[in-house]
Order: structure tokens, then sequence, then C-alpha cells
């Protein structure tokens, strides 16, 4: 298997569970990413798919309600300021390479299940990064699939 723990140089990537935590400054990923910044000297970065899946998220309730309510729209000029905070690793023609491989080696329903996870793996490992999750079990799936040229390093953020 194309897995191991990220070692405390590399640098990460945050999935968009982690993501989500961090914008709802939840302690235990705020936690994390200070110890991060520290190491680091920088915020971990961001793929275009952890970009897309939270504008999504307000595009797809405004367009169910009409536009967004004020609150609504002050969580997202705050989500776009942390986005701006980051450095955004784009999809490029690498990750498209990984994703077209890992992809047919997928189940349907795995592919149903995992495919945003599948494009910020991919991209992640475009650009030499580790991923900081709070769910292994779907990288694990994806980097079982990972040719042997490629190693796909996790960190594991959650409460204890």
């Amino acid at each position: 298997m194309a897995i191991g723990v990220a070692l405390p140089e590399t640098s990460l990537v945050i999935d968009t569970d982690v993501f989500t935590d961090w914008r709802y400054r939840k302690e235990h990923i705020v936690k994390e990413i200070n110890a991060y910044m520290s190491r680091a000297k920088k915020p971990p970065a961001l793929t275009a798919m952890n970009v897309f899946e939270a504008l999504y998220g307000f595009e797809n309730k405004a367009v169910k309600n009409g536009g967004l309510d004020e609150r609504t729209a002050l969580d997202r000029n705050a989500t776009e300021r942390l986005i701006s905070s980051c450095i955004v690793l784009p999809f490029n023609d690498d990750a498209a390479s990984i994703a077209a491989y890992l992809f047919p080696r997928l189940s349907k329903s795995q592919r149903n299940r995992h495919s945003t996870d599948l494009f910020i793996a991919a991209t992640a490992l475009a650009h030499g990064y580790g991923i900081a999750t709070r769910n292994i079990t779907d990288f694990e799936l994806i980097a079982k699939t990972l040719p042997s040229d490629r190693f796909l390093r996790l960190a594991l953020w959650k409460s204890n």
C-alpha cells in the first residue's frame, strides 16, 4: 500500500471536513492548524476541490432559497477570506493523470462516495503534499489503488 503517516516536515492540504471545522473554529482543528503553522511557517493548503465544495454549499443554498440571508452571506465572506489566506493548489495535468488512473480502479459505489476525496488526493499528490483529515479510511481506500511510484502521506486530525 502506498500510504504513510505525514512527517512533521510534510506540507499538508486539508480535506473538506477539516476545512469546515476550521471555518467553524472547532477547538481541536484550530489547535492542529496552529501547531501546523508553527512548524511549517505557513497555513495548510487547500485544493481547488475544497474551494468548490465550500462555495458550492453557499451557491446551492442561494438557489434553493432565492438568495443568501444576511448570516449566510457573512459566512460566505468569512469563508472566502479564509480561502484567500491559504495556498490553493490547482487541479493540473498531473492531478488529472493521477485521478484518471485511480477512478476506474474504484467500484462505481466507491467512485460515487469518494469522488471528491479522489480529486483532493490526486491534487495533493501532484503537488507533493500530504493530507490532513478526520477520516483516514476514505483516503486509505484511494491509496490502495495508487501506482507504486506514488505515496500518500496522511495526518489524522480529530478530537480525542
